[in-house]
Parts: structure tokens; C-alpha cells; sequence
């Protein structure tokens, strides 16, 4: 009876203990005022990205000291200060990390704005495919084609290849690429960059830098294509004249007789 009691006197002067430790200050993220901070729990549990005010494993952080790199932590009115622990992602974080999910991967794109990037880009897409078929369709017309029947052409070709630039579809690709790819506390840090003014300012203006890098790579190929179609006519040009000077046309070797049948 009396080792029980002991041992009941030890269990729970642990778990006391194990309730007041503080958490570990494992990781910090500067973006200019802005401080976000990863906490690990004595069990081990890592919190995402949190910012002044928020709560993780019973501790509010409530201020930050840039120069020392001092965290304050309250708890039941008592502050706390905890300052960078070296390693500690990797001494105290879980074993394996947690997969992500599909809804994870959701909550990441809307803080992206995904959905507008993800539009820009199918209607730039559009419009340069469009405008490879206008041209192709001219040298066709410039050959001799009938031009309704190209143009009826152009329009089946072109809903081909516009109708897998679906934005519910390839929004639907992305999100389970980004599933399989992170883990879900990466998710929860991204998301948490994303909800920061300067990630908020970085998804608004995204789009259109986007936007612009396609507009200079569409320019630079429509710059170097005249140069490719130049180069394949010089090439042809040069195999012609090599068959011309070696007396026509290359022989064609003729295929072997088939072997006469046994009498």
C-alpha cells in the first residue's frame, strides 16, 4: 500500500511538472516589423507559425525583444521569458511528420488567391494558342485551303486543347499536388505567411508579375522562331544539295527476296 502510494506521489509530481514546463522557442520568421515564432510542447507537438497574441499549449505569447531574441510567454498572469533553443526542431519536433489533406491544401490556394493567378494564367494561355492558330491558319489559306473549311477546323482544334485549361479541374490538380508534397504543419506555416500583410501584398501582386514574366518569354520565343524556321529551311536546303551532288535521290535499299519454297 505504501509503495503505491509513493509511486501515485511520484506519477503526479511529474505530470505537474510536465504541466509547467514551458514550451520550446524553436523557430522565428522576420518580415520586416512582422515576428512570427514556432513553440514545441513537452510532448512534442509543433505549433505553426503564431504571432504576438495568439495562444499554443496553455501560453499566450505576449511580446517579442528583436535584439536579445527574448520571448515572453503568459500563463495564469506569470510572464515567462524564452529565448531560441539551437536545434531544438530537430531534438524535440514528432517523429513523422502529418500528412496533409486536401482541405489543407485549400486553405493555402485562398490565401493565395489562387484562383485569380490561376485565371490570368489559363486567359494568357488562351489568347497565345489562339494566336499560333491564326497564323497557322493563314499559311494553310496561302496553300490552298479552303477558308471556311479552316476555319471550321481552327474551331474544333482550338476547343480540343482550350478544354483542358479547366480552372475547377486543374485548381482541383494543384490542391492535391500541394497535399502530397507538404506536410500539413508546412501548410499551416504557409498559410500563416500568406495571412501577414507582406503575404498578403505578395498574393495580390503576384499575379500580375506573373503576367508580365509570360508576356517577356511569349516575346523572346516570337523573337527567336523566325531564327528556327530560318535555320530549318538552311538545313533542308543543304540536304538537297548534298543528295544533288551525290548523282539524285539516296538509294533506297531494296528488302531482301523471300527464300524459295522447299520442294
Amino acid at each position: 500500500m505504501k509503495l503505491r502510494l509513493i509511486l501515485l506521489g511520484i506519477a503526479s509530481v511529474v505530470a505537474l511538472r510536465a504541466a509547467d514546463a514551458l514550451p520550446l522557442f524553436n523557430a522565428t520568421l522576420t518580415m520586416g516589423r512582422e515576428h512570427r515564432f514556432v513553440l514545441i510542447d513537452p510532448a512534442g507537438k509543433t505549433s505553426p507559425f503564431l504571432a504576438l497574441g495568439e495562444t499554443f499549449a496553455g501560453y499566450t505569447l505576449k511580446a517579442y525583444e528583436a535584439k536579445t531574441g527574448v520571448l515572453e510567454l503568459e500563463r495564469d498572469g506569470t510572464v515567462s521569458r524564452v529565448t531560441l533553443v539551437a536545434d531544438a526542431a530537430t531534438a524535440n519536433a514528432p517523429a513523422a511528420p502529418i500528412p496533409a489533406t486536401i482541405a489543407d491544401a485549400e486553405a493555402v490556394l485562398n490565401k493565395m488567391h489562387f484562383e485569380e493567378m490561376l485565371e490570368r494564367g489559363i486567359a494568357q494561355q488562351k489568347k497565345a494558342v489562339l494566336s499560333q492558330f491564326q497564323q497557322v491558319g493563314a499559311r494553310m489559306v496561302s496553300q490552298g485551303a479552303d477558308p471556311a473549311d479552316v476555319a471550321v477546323f481552327q474551331k474544333k482544334v482550338a476547343e480540343e486543347i482550350l478544354g483542358v485549361l479547366d480552372a475547377k479541374k486543374l485548381r482541383a490538380d494543384v490542391s492535391k499536388i500541394y497535399s502530397e508534397t507538404f506536410s500539413k504543419e508546412e501548410l499551416d506555416s504557409i498559410a500563416a505567411f500568406y495571412s501577414t500583410p507582406l503575404g498578403e501584398m505578395m498574393a495580390a501582386k503576384l499575379p500580375a508579375t506573373q503576367e508580365k514574366l509570360g508576356a517577356v518569354i511569349q516575346s523572346r520565343m516570337s523573337e527567336v522562331i523566325p531564327k528556327v524556321q530560318q535555320m530549318g529551311a538552311e538545313f533542308a536546303m543543304s540536304q538537297k544539295a548534298k543528295r544533288e551532288a551525290g548523282g539524285g535521290a539516296p538509294v533506297v535499299p531494296k528488302p531482301a527476296a523471300a527464300p524459295a519454297p522447299k520442294q
